[in-house]
Formats: structure tokens, C-alpha cells, sequence
């Protein structure tokens, strides 16, 4: 006799169960790298595991200007990410090693989320979460730090975009110098 004896049915987004029945498994095809598994927790769908859900498929390069330019964007499905989600957002950029500003913008909804300026490095690593807060509509994230962690002379960003609709995350990139060069080299996104 098998271990797992339940079916496990598979649905899209769109068309999960709108009831979430406590201990049901459902796989989720349309979220995630490979799909999603959820478990329903008598009211609501609860994912399993963190879901990978952007990851940039070549790299994307900014010189020649000195306007903001977007770099990515990112759409979020309507409710994924819940009253106390989180995004996690993996960003690799390389820029011109010199003392010029290059700076790295993240939105959320339209709304700005994180700065981060570079100078005098030939590439950042980044981890820059943005959280919601006991609300799919309250949202904090860190501004002002490559690392994501750790201290920041950055404030702490307040948002109020609605997570229950779709959401859009844009990065954008702008440089001092036109001249320089900003290279997005890797970027994923998951939720968790």
C-alpha cells in the first residue's frame, strides 16, 4: 500500500478551489518553476515550499543614458503572496569600476520599494525583500542596502499596494554618467 494515498489534483492559478479544505494537496501548474504544491488549511490555500517565480533569461544592459530606464519587470499573481508573505528578490549587477553613481531601483505596484548606489565596484550582489505585514496591502522593505541584510543608513519603506490584485515589481536602472555601463547579469524572484 502506497504511503501517500490521496490524489493530488492539479489546477491553475485562476482556477484553484475557492475551498481550502484542511490537509487537501493541490498543485498549483502555472506558479513556480514546475508547478507549486499548496495545502489547504480549512479556509485558505497555504503553499508548501518558497516558489520561484522570475528568473531573467539573458542579460539586460543600460549605457547611453542617464534617464531611469527599467531593467525588469516582474508580475506578481493576484493573492500569491499572502497577509504575511514575503518576495525575495536575488539581483546581479555589474557597472563601470569607477566613482560615478549607479543606482538600482526597486517598485512595487508603482511605488518605490529600495535605492541602492553603487560606485567605485564592478558588481553588486543583492537580496531585497519586500514583506507584507500582517496585510496583503502593508508592505515594508529595507531602502539603501546591496546586501539586504544587515545595517542600513537607508530608511525603512512604507508601501500600501494591494497584493490580493496582480502585482507588478519593476527594477530600473540609472546612471550619473552616461558613458558607464549598468548590466543586469541575473535576476529571480521567489516568494516565500
Amino acid at each position: 500500500m502506497p504511503l501517500y494515498s490521496k490524489q493530488i489534483q492539479d489546477y491553475t492559478w485562476a482556477n484553484k478551489p475557492s475551498v481550502a479544505p484542511l490537509g487537501q494537496i493541490i498543485c498549483i501548474t502555472d506558479v513556480g518553476e514546475n508547478g507549486s504544491l499548496w495545502r489547504g488549511n480549512g479556509t485558505k490555500w497555504v503553499r508548501l515550499n518558497p516558489i520561484k517565480v522570475f528568473s531573467l533569461s539573458a542579460p539586460v544592459v543600460l549605457t547611453g543614458t542617464t534617464s531611469a530606464t527599467t531593467l525588469a519587470t516582474i508580475t506578481i499573481p493576484a493573492g500569491l503572496i499572502g497577509a504575511n508573505g514575503k518576495l525575495k528578490i536575488y539581483p546581479l549587477w555589474a557597472t563601470t569600476n569607477n566613482a560615478n553613481a549607479k543606482t538600482l531601483r526597486l517598485n512595487i505596484g508603482g511605488a518605490l520599494c529600495s535605492t541602492i548606489t553603487s560606485q567605485s565596484v564592478p558588481n553588486n550582489s543583492g537580496l531585497l525583500i519586500i514583506r507584507n505585514i500582517n496585510s496583503e496591502s502593508v508592505q515594508k522593505c529595507s531602502s539603501g542596502l546591496v546586501a539586504g541584510i544587515g545595517a542600513s543608513f537607508g530608511s525603512i519603506a512604507s508601501t500600501t499596494v494591494d497584493t490580493t490584485a496582480a502585482t507588478t515589481i519593476t527594477l530600473t536602472g540609472q546612471l550619473a554618467v552616461g558613458t558607464d555601463t549598468m548590466t543586469l547579469e541575473d535576476l529571480f524572484v521567489e516568494v516565500v
